[in-house]
């Protein structure tokens, strides 16, 4: 479970009665983690504005569409890898990307739209288990 606190800055107009405000956010890895976060909201411990559940064992980095590890232990090594090299990267956000803006301008219309929604999202598809 990862929680963070982010303090709302720089709002536009619209959102001026945002500014200054501490937002909580928590993010849950695996069905057991989401059983904690629940628990501590129950409890009183944990006090969330969002809670984000991702059911695959470390997020999507963990998940079906993804090479299939041996072990938990190269799971957990590739999680690590991967976190890493994204924190050196300058560009970390793909809606800041200049190559997604320009895929979505000149081709796909919007986000969420009909074509990007067709191209883009997957449906779940039960797996066997490893």
């Amino acid at each position: 479970v990862k929680e963070a606190s982010i303090k709302i800055t720089g709002t536009v107009p619209d959102w001026r009665f945002l500014e200054g405000v501490t937002v909580n956010v928590a993010v849950a890895h695996g069905l057991g983690n989401a059983k904690k976060v629940i628990e501590r909201v129950k409890s009183g411990q944990g006090s969330y504005h969002f809670i984000e559940v991702m059911t695959c064992p470390g997020g999507c980095i963990g998940g079906g569409g993804q090479p299939r590890m041996t072990t938990n232990e190269v799971r957990k090594a590739r999680i690590a890898a991967i976190y890493k090299e994204d924190e050196g990267k300058k560009l970390r956000k793909s809606h800041d990307n200049p190559e997604v803006k320009q895929i979505y301008a000149e081709f796909l219309g919007h986000p969420l739209g009909e074509k990007s929604h067709h191209l883009l999202h997957t449906k779940y598809k039960a797996r066997p288990r490893v």
